[in-house]
Parts: structure tokens; C-alpha cells; sequence
């Protein structure tokens, strides 16, 4: 059986990683890829099995493609550097969730997956099929621990969020420290702030974002003014505009 594919990525290195990975199964056939969602939906037939998408795009993201497809839905594995889209994609019905930089065994797994599925949805109720593999996915993914992908100009770093010490903003770059190492990425904070605002990450200068369970001392100085301690060692300022922190990281 010969399996259909097409590419939505905005970034040419990633539609290249896609394609090489692919190389090794022989009944995946790509079809095409494109960088734009404008591109897609221009090219588009309909005769597609699975769709390999990016989720954040330049003027319409990989959920507006899916809400202007014309036809019948393939099945679909979101390609992002982000994990916080997760929910969203399995409420849009989302084959797999794959983060970059890809894993070529977890690449395989979804592969077999896909291949799997498309040989039973001529026996199977397409719209049943799919509700069971987002109820598995969520399982999967509240059993995962919280990681971050970190795009830099050496390529993207997978890190889990408890090696996170704090991030800080440094021109127009922030830097992510880290346990052993730290990550230099053209990401703004203020991306940082939003996505990471339910994992434990509180702003506490506008220079800095602090992983709480990494605060090791939290002073508390004249005119509403702060100094946390990190677990490297590292004094920050915790500046009187973001004091309403305090009760959260001394909690």
C-alpha cells in the first residue's frame, strides 16, 4: 500500500529532516511540500493520506489549514518545535504529535501507526478511530515530563523544564540556563513568559524568568525590592514591579 504525503513547514531544513526520514520506509511517498499555507491549499487535491504540519507559520498557521481543507481530512502529525499546542492538536484530532528535532525511532513508531490506521479505516468508522488515538496521545503525553524545544543557531535542543534554572533577555536574544550548559536563542522572553506561564516560571525582573522549584533563598529587601538565590548560585533581583510573585515562590 502506498502512502500518500505532503509537508507543511515554513522552514526548509525541517521539510528536508522530514524528507529524509522518510527515506527508509518505501510505502511513504512524498508528494509534496510546501512552505506557506497559501502554497498548500493552492496545491492541494484532496488524494493525500497523512499530513506532516508545522503549527506556527508565517500570516496563517497549521490549524488555519486545517479549518480551510477541501476536502476530507488526512490523517494529520503535527511537526512543531512547541509542546504547548498539544491540547489544541488532539481537539483538532491529531494523528501524532511529533517535537523537533525529530527522533528518528519515535518518527518510525508514528509511521507504523499511520500505517496501521490506514489499513484499518476500511473496516473501521474513521471518526471513531481517531477520538481513540487522541484519548491515547493524552495519556501519553500526561505520562511525558514537561520538556522545552529550543531553536538556536546550532538547531533545535530538546530540554526538560526541570534543568531550567531561569531565562534571561540579552538584546534581542534570551539565554536559558541550564544545570550544566546554557542555550542562546533569538525567541523573544515574552514567548517564554506566555508558554511557560503554567509549568512554574514566574517573571521577576524584566530581564528575567525563574524556574521556582530552582529558588533556593528568597530575601526580601527595602521598598518592596527582592534577591532570590538560584540553585547555581546565581542572585537575581526581584524587582518591586513583579513583588506580587512573592507569595508564589516562597509558597
Amino acid at each position: 500500500m502506498s502512502i500518500r504525503c505532503l509537508c507543511v513547514d515554513d522552514e526548509p531544513l525541517a521539510r528536508q529532516g522530514i524528507r529524509l526520514a522518510l527515506m527508509p520506509h518505501s510505502d511513504f511517498e512524498l508528494v509534496g511540500e510546501f512552505g506557506t499555507v497559501e502554497e498548500a491549499l493552492t496545491a492541494v487535491n484532496g488524494d493525500i493520506d497523512l499530513l506532516f504540519l508545522d503549527i506556527e507559520m508565517p500570516r496563517q498557521d497549521g490549524f488555519d489549514l486545517l479549518k480551510q481543507w477541501p476536502e476530507t481530512l488526512p490523517l494529520v502529525v503535527f511537526v512543531t518545535a512547541y509542546d504547548h499546542y498539544a491540547v489544541k492538536a488532539f481537539e483538532h484530532r491529531a494523528l501524532d504529535y511529533v517535537l523537533k528535532p525529530i527522533d528518528q525511532e519515535r518518527f518510525t513508531a508514528v509511521l507504523e501507526r499511520a500505517r496501521a490506521h490506514l489499513m484499518q479505516e476500511r473496516r473501521a468508522d474513521r471518526s471513531d478511530r481517531l477520538l481513540k488515538v487522541v484519548k491515547d496521545l493524552q495519556n501519553q503525553m500526561s505520562k511525558q515530563e514537561e520538556s522545552l524545544s529550543v531553536k538556536t543557531d546550532d538547531g533545535y535542543f530538546r530540554v526538560k523544564l526541570s534543568e531550567v534554572i531561569c531565562l534571561e533577555s540579552v538584546g534581542d536574544h534570551v539565554c536559558l540556563h541550564l544545570k550544566d550548559r546554557q542555550l542562546i536563542t533569538r525567541q523573544t522572553l515574552k514567548h517564554y513568559i506566555a508558554s511557560l506561564a503554567e509549568s512554574g516560571f514566574y517573571q521577576v525582573h524584566k530581564s528575567y524568568l525563574v524556574n521556582k522549584s530552582h529558588v533556593e533563598r528568597v530575601t526580601k529587601l527595602r521598598f518592596g525590592d527582592g534577591e532570590l538565590l538560584m540553585s547555581d548560585q546565581r542572585v537575581i533581583r526581584l524587582s518591586r514591579r513583579f513583588n506580587s510573585v512573592l507569595d508564589f515562590l516562597l509558597g
